[in-house]
């Protein structure tokens, strides 16, 4: 069973159009062409910046395996080969490089877990089936070189060592009994231990189910009702629906200052669009680590199905491509977008409302004359390739 809310290519005659469908409309061609010229001017940008010894940016700082992993990443996402010389090269620096920082293991356990995933046609701008599919973790675990199962081995043994009290991340490990967190880390350790699990790693359900609840507190308790517009995808068909919901946007940390109704009653950072796209993710990737426990019982099910239904509101009422919505200085808009894309992909979404939050952003990449370095042009073209798998889940949103 899948979210498959996402166009599928179109198959004339397959099937009978259901009652108050309508048909989906495939990106036209030239449109795809545009994208895919896009994303290998994005691939050439990150091939040209390369340092001859392998990594990018900074190789003594602190983040030295992100910036390393990160456009690594793109580039297979983009469907350079793993035995490109440039991959290899890449690798080589990644090898040397200390498991620590929760941005840097993150992003080099997604590194590793592309290098055993099927590469996706970069033609291909429509949401097919295929961006659901997961190979078998078993089968993966089995191909893995020893030292690729050492370092996610390594990399999930840092991550539960940095999971600390709140239940979420901070930049690196904390003192026993620490709780300073922060919503943006977190999402890349969740990522990194999503990845893991999927090449047969295991990651305890204790694990997804401290961060789930730690999630919780990012969210506003409440918010303005909305009908959220929800959406079935049978074949090459939609059809909308609407759902009542509360506006609910993820904040950056917990910390709250005193307001006019009491102490520590007004958020001292704004909900906004990265946080919110982070939330719902991050909120996706933990169901979907304990969906067969026993310990993610029915109450605390519908809390985060709820969570993800008023994310997704929040989204929809503040819906912006062209910046980071909620930001007071409009800031961090590329890696808004890439979080844009993780959403949309792990909860099935096409659109955001009536958005079509793909065409839209991409529209977007399309007119900017430069993306920035190897960080910003990396987000990007992860947006256009729509490069997350979605989630393996049942239909997470509507009745």
């Amino acid at each position: 069973m899948l979210i498959c809310a996402a166009a599928v290519p179109a198959t004339a005659g397959a099937e009978k159009k259901p009652k108050g469908a309508k048909e989906i409309e495939r990106y036209p061609p030239s449109w795809r062409l545009k994208v895919k010229d896009a994303i290998d001017a994005g691939v050439m940008h990150l091939r040209n910046t390369q340092h001859p010894t392998g990594h990018w940016g900074n190789p003594e700082g602190k983040q030295a395996m992100g910036h390393t992993a990160l456009p690594t990443l793109t580039l297979l996402k983009s469907g350079v080969r793993a035995d490109d010389p440039q991959i290899k090269l890449a690798l080589k620096a990644l090898r040397k490089m200390k498991i620590r920082m929760t941005y840097s293991v993150g992003i080099y356990m997604m590194l590793i877990q592309a290098l055993y995933q099927p590469k996706l046609d970069t033609w291909d701008t429509d949401i097919g089936k295929d961006r659901h599919k997961r190979i078998k973790p078993k089968q993966v675990y089995k191909k893995l070189s020893e030292q690729d199962r050492k370092a996610l081995e390594e990399g999930v043994a840092y991550l539960r060592k940095a999971q600390n009290a709140s239940g979420l991340w901070h930049y690196d490990i904390r003192a026993d009994g620490e709780t300073n967190h922060d919503l943006s880390n977190a999402q890349y350790a969740l990522l990194g231990l999503r990845a893991a699990a999927d090449c047969g790693v295991k990651v305890p359900a204790a694990v997804w189910r401290d961060a789930l609840v730690a999630l919780f507190v990012h969210q506003d308790a409440k918010g303005p009702k909305v009908m959220l517009l929800d959406e079935r995808v049978r074949g090459d068909y939609v059809m909308r629906s609407k759902i009542p919901a509360m506006a609910r946007g993820f904040h950056y940390t917990t910390g709250k200052a005193n307001g006019p109704k009491g102490e520590k009653t007004v958020w001292k950072q704004p909900a906004t669009g990265s946080m919110t796209t982070a939330g719902v993710a991050c909120v996706a990737i933990c169901m979907e680590g304990l969906w067969r426990s026993r310990k993610f019982r029915g109450a605390e099910r519908k809390k985060a199905r709820d969570s993800i239904q008023d994310g997704l509101a929040w989204m929809q009422k503040q819906f912006s491509v062209t910046e980071n919505p909620g930001h007071p200085k409009k800031a961090h808009h590329l890696y808004y977008l890439y979080g844009l894309e993780r959403m949309g992909m792990l909860v099935g979404k096409r659109w955001i409302g009536e958005h079509d939050w793909y065409k839209e952003g991409a529209d977007v990449l399309l007119e900017l004359e430069t993306w920035g370095n190897h960080v910003q042009t990396s987000f990007a073209v992860l947006f256009l390739k729509r490069a997350t798998r979605g989630t393996q889940l049942p239909v997470i949103t509507g009745d």
